[in-house]
């Protein structure tokens, strides 16, 4: 079995083009809005007051921003709970219905107020699109990464908000070449919406036929341990809360501001000094399409030396940069200095892919729990960029229009509150580098402790250790020690088969010993489900890398039975589906049929549990079950040939066929029992087991 979880690139690429696309689109419709806002702000607000209007345009830009984190759990909940498929094409197709509508909407002169509300509805939806689809599609690409990979192939997805944002500025531009300046600020604006909502709708339509869920998830759903209640485990579980804290307000809240003045503000920034027109736009996607390879390298980089180092450089870095460059720009504005403002614009871009790098993508997927994945991600990623970061451009203006120094707004908002959060993840904080993403999913963590026999130990012993025990399984070592050699495995009903097929309790069970391949404590827990079905088994020994038994995988602990079924009392369907309609046909044995006969049955029919009836009258009288007869066959003989009625369990807890699916429930937790006869004027017409029933809860 492999020691760890390897992905090809050939799997990886189709997986990242299809993440990718889809995020960069979903940033592009979002910042259209971003790039526009002085000129919606006269199409959608009063304008007798200029400074009022751009600040209702900047609270409409940024309420967007504002629900991201509560989109992040919108759709973090879908995510965990029914896949991360379905929480981004919902998402992606979400985004286009909020960016057309921007596009069609009727300004003030035509609706008044209703145009400003309709704005502010239309960047909800946005809000809410982009907050769910963009976590869904972190953890998307990262789950499907390698471990050693994971920084370098999630930068990719990094690029997209600075690529989809540098992409928006072109359109931007673009148009207001087209139409010149006053026809682009009538109606121009309105081709930049369409565009981008018609581009996405195509993509969704594309991702709907190529996206295929990831596999983390998928072994979740295999081994029954999807959570249906994400957000609150995200709340109330005190760990994955702190988690949460750590990273939202010492790595990604930290990092919001920065990123946001370096891909926003600074284009405003640059019209406060005077600079007007288009070049503002055009700096900015020109420094961040000169700088973009950083979102990978740094990602990269972070594989190799860890994701802390490069997340601490790239807040205090950037941080410390902007009293700097933004102090220098007043100094090239007029006349403007094409070359210095690009240099300086682009050394903040720089900056911005150290922090904002796939070293953030890394340490985010390998924070957080597999289970609540896509909520925290989500919402702590939106809380981060979407609130602190977010807020920038209000915040700055309204900084500015309290003390009148945009420098200095700048300087607070941007350089010093950031490095003040930092302090959280520097004193707190630890290197996640190394994490699995499989760790939690992994063999080793579902392993119970093993009972280990010695391989010349008899048939009759190993069947009285295990009836002693109360085990099913028993892993077979040369020696009976962890440190032996692995020979394989012995089993209630291998050691019944053994004994009915003609060896005798004094044969050695190496000699009769199922031999099934252990799996490494690091594989995959799916794995080892897959080997145990194909062997047919109850269970399989898990090893270190020096074959040293620690323990062995069992199915019923792995699909946490109780816990499913305790669960299923709780759904009210249960008390209306009727037995009758899902048990299955009884095997039942005669009371004076020899107790060896019985095995016989038990091992060709593979079943562990039988009804007994009276010979005359057909009535059940008792039930005998594998881990019986382990005890009465380990020891003597003799007791082959007797009747089973002197062994088996006279009292029964049964079903009729009009008890409840609830009642079954009831009984297997309560008894502590596995299989239940169905019984109709005390014959016995029906079995219910707890495989039947977990295939209905």
């Amino acid at each position: 079995m492999q020691r760890e979880e390897r992905v090809s690139f050939r799997e990886v690429i189709p997986v990242a083009v299809v993440a990718w696309t889809g995020a960069l689109l979903e940033w592009v419709d979002f910042y259209v809005y971003a790039i526009l806002a002085k000129t919606l702000a006269k199409i959608f607000f009063p304008s007798h007051d200029p400074l009022a209007g751009l600040l209702a345009s900047f609270a409409a830009l940024a309420i967007g921003f504002l629900f991201r984190p509560l989109g992040a759990l919108l759709f973090g909940k879908i995510g965990d709970q029914y896949g991360r498929k379905i929480a981004f094409l919902v998402a992606i197709s979400m985004m286009m219905v909020g960016t057309l509508g921007i596009a069609i909407l009727p300004g003030y002169a035509q609706l008044g107020i209703w145009a400003s509300i309709g704005v502010f509805v239309l960047r909800i939806i946005q809000g809410l699109a982009l907050g769910g689809g963009f976590g869904a599609a972190i953890t998307y690409l990262g789950e499907f990464t390698p471990d050693h990979r994971r920084g370098f192939i999630t930068g990719f997805l990094f690029t997209t908000a600075a690529l989809g944002m540098a992409i928006a500025a072109s359109l931007s531009s673009f148009f207001q070449g087209r139409f010149g300046t006053e026809a682009f600020e009538a109606y121009g604006w309105r081709w930049c919406f369409v565009i981008a909502g018609i581009i996405v709708f195509v993509v969704a339509l594309i991702i709907h036929l190529l996206y295929r869920e990831t596999p983390v998830f998928t072994a979740l759903k295999q081994i029954r341990r999807v959570t249906s209640a994400p957000i609150k485990e995200l709340f109330t579980n005190r760990h994955y809360f702190w988690l949460f804290i750590l990273a939202w307000i010492g790595v990604i809240g930290a990092h919001g501001p920065i990123w946001y003045t370096n891909q926003l503000y600074v284009k405003f920034y640059l019209g406060d000094l005077g600079i007007k027109g288009k070049l503002p736009d055009q700096l900015l996607a020109w420094a961040t399409y000169v700088v973009i390879w950083t979102y990978v390298f740094f990602g990269w980089l972070s594989d190799k030396i860890g994701r802390r180092p490069i997340l601490i450089l790239g807040i205090y870095g950037n941080a410390l940069l902007f009293p700097i460059t933004f102090y220098l720009m007043k100094n090239y504005v007029n006349p403007p200095d094409t070359t210095a403002l690009f240099l300086l614009v682009a050394a903040g871009t720089f900056m911005n892919g150290i922090g904002y790098s796939g070293a953030m993508s890394a340490y985010l997927l390998e924070l957080f729990p597999a289970k609540i994945r896509t909520t925290a991600i989500g919402f702590t990623y939106n809380m981060g960029y979407g609130v602190f970061g977010g807020l920038t451009p209000f915040m700055v203006t309204l900084l500015i229009k309290l003390t009148g120094n945009p420098y200095y707004s700048v300087i607070v908002w941007s350089t010093i509150i950031p490095m003040i959060m930092a302090l959280l993840y520097i004193f707190k904080g630890w290197e996640t580098k190394g994490e699995r993403l499989w760790e939690e999913l992994s063999a080793g963590k579902f392993s119970s402790k093993a009972l280990i026999l010695p391989g010349n130990m008899s048939l009759g012993e190993a069947m009285k250790t295990l009836y002693r025990e109360g085990q099913r399984i028993a892993i077979v070592t040369d020696n009976g020690r962890e440190d032996g050699r692995y020979l394989g495995i012995v089993e209630e009903r291998s050691l019944l088969k053994a004994l009915v097929s003609g060896h005798s309790i004094a044969t050695p069970i190496k000699e009769i010993v199922i031999e099934v391949d252990e799996v490494y404590d690091s594989a995959r827990i799916i794995d080892a489900i897959v080997l145990i079905q194909q062997y047919g088994v109850k269970g399989i020994a898990v090893v270190d890398e020096n074959k040293k038994v620690l323990g062995y995988v069992d199915p019923r602990y792995i699909f946490n039975e109780v816990a499913l079924i305790t669960a299923g009392v709780k759904k009210p369907f249960t008390e209306r589906v009727k037995v009758e309609e899902f048990m299955t046909s009884p095997y039942t044995v005669k009371d004076n049929t020899p107790v060896i006969e019985v095995a016989k049955i038990m091992v060709e029919k593979n079943i562990g549990f039988l009804p007994v009836i009276d010979a005359e009258t057909s009535k059940l009288v008792g039930v005998i079950s594998e881990k019986d007869l382990m005890g009465v066959l380990c020891c003597d003989e003799n007791n082959k040939n007797k009747p089973i009625k002197e062994f088996m369990t006279k009292e029964v807890i049964t079903l009729t066929p009009e008890s409840t699916l609830k009642e079954a429930l009831e009984k297997f937790i309560d008894h502590k029992i596995r299989h239940l006869p169905v019984v109709k004027d005390m014959r016995v017409v029906g079995v219910v087991s707890v495989k039947d029933v977990l295939k209905l809860v």
